[in-house]
């Protein structure tokens, strides 16, 4: 007879229903024998590894070093409901052969649709007619109709980056009359370009672009790639968009083009997070802030859940893997 999978859930059995939908857990518990762990840094945690075949969860994911791995000897895979594993993944997992899954892609979907609100937005000018409209009333609304402003049609945005979220937000553009531009240094020209989007250079693409949106990864070779000369080659009233991370931008450079007035931007992140109090960024007309608010909340964190789930279904299945992490993808992934 074959041993049923045994799947460890790494979370208390009060905030499942926060990272994985009822349908979901109970596709779970009709493919799999599940344990809910409870807190990874509780002591029953570690008494409770022993049997499992597959390790579930999402933030707080306990990593996986040599101690951890011995106390798992059954441990086949870790299936991640949320994005970068480079919090606990190791050598050793590695070494060990267990399957890493994430559900960036998940993750990717709302960062994707933030992302295109705020080109369109920009694109009309539309906070600055909001902020103006509400400091001004009537005189601010008419003075509105006069701004010079971009629009949509015809428009170029340049996303800086071509990961996950570079792509969901390429393939929604495709229904919009913009043009779309990529710079990303490991992208294939054809694959962009069959995306319907052509791969630049970062300097051709700040210049030739009304909207540039990053979706860099953070990691050493991309530490303030929107550095002073990127930023000066951006056409004037043109909008920098930020959903990545603040460590890709070198905000002094940033600041001293919002404080000429030349550039606009929208700041979901910072570095530091958050800006300290005081920051010109606060009060800057043409700065707006966000509080990390582009990836997964609320119930979108249940999509993730989902993918997760549905990752430990198909190993269960002896079907491949759709997310997995080798360890050569670490070294230019976030």
């Amino acid at each position: 007879m074959t041993r049923q999978w045994i799947v460890g859930i790494t979370h208390e059995a009060k905030d499942l229903g926060r990272f994985f939908a009822p349908e979901d857990l109970a596709q779970l518990h009709a493919a799999a024998t599940v344990r809910v762990l409870g807190k990874c840094k509780e002591s029953s945690f570690r008494s409770q590894l022993a049997e499992l075949d597959v390790l579930l969860g999402s933030w707080g994911m306990p990593r996986l070093d040599a101690d951890f791995l011995a106390a798992a000897p059954r441990l086949q895979a870790v299936c991640y409901a949320a994005g970068t594993v480079k919090g606990f993944v190791t050598d050793e997992s590695y070494a060990r052969g267990i399957q890493i899954t994430t559900a960036m892609h998940a993750n990717a979907i709302p960062v994707a649709e933030v992302t295109v609100a705020l080109i369109i937005l920009a694109n009309k000018n539309w906070f600055t007619c909001q902020d103006r409209i509400r400091r001004e009333g009537v005189e601010g609304r008419n003075a509105c109709f006069q701004d010079h402003h971009r629009g949509n049609y015809g428009a170029t945005v340049g996303l800086v980056g071509f990961g996950a979220i570079g792509r969901e937000v390429c393939a929604r553009l495709q229904h919009y009359h913009l043009q779309v531009l990529v710079a990303d240094p490991y992208a294939q020209a054809e694959v962009v370009a069959a995306a319907g989007a052509r791969l630049v250079s970062l300097e051709a693409l700040a210049a030739s672009s009304d909207v540039v949106s990053l979706h860099a990864p953070n990691i050493p070779q991309t530490r303030h790639m929107m550095n002073r000369d990127v930023f000066a080659r951006m056409r004037d009233g043109a909008t920098f968009i930020n959903t990545a991370r603040g460590a890709l931008v070198d905000e002094d450079a940033l600041l001293a083009e919002l404080q000429s007035g030349r550039i606009q931007a929208m700041l979901d992140v910072t570095d530091p997070e958050p800006v300290p109090a005081g920051h010109p960024f606060y009060s800057l007309p043409n700065c707006w802030l966000t509080p990390h608010r582009a990836g997964s909340s609320a119930d979108e964190i249940r999509r993730m859940g989902h993918y997760a789930i549905a990752e430990v279904l198909r190993l269960i299945r002896g079907e491949a893997l759709l997310y997995p992490v080798n360890q050569d993808m670490l070294a230019t992934m976030a």
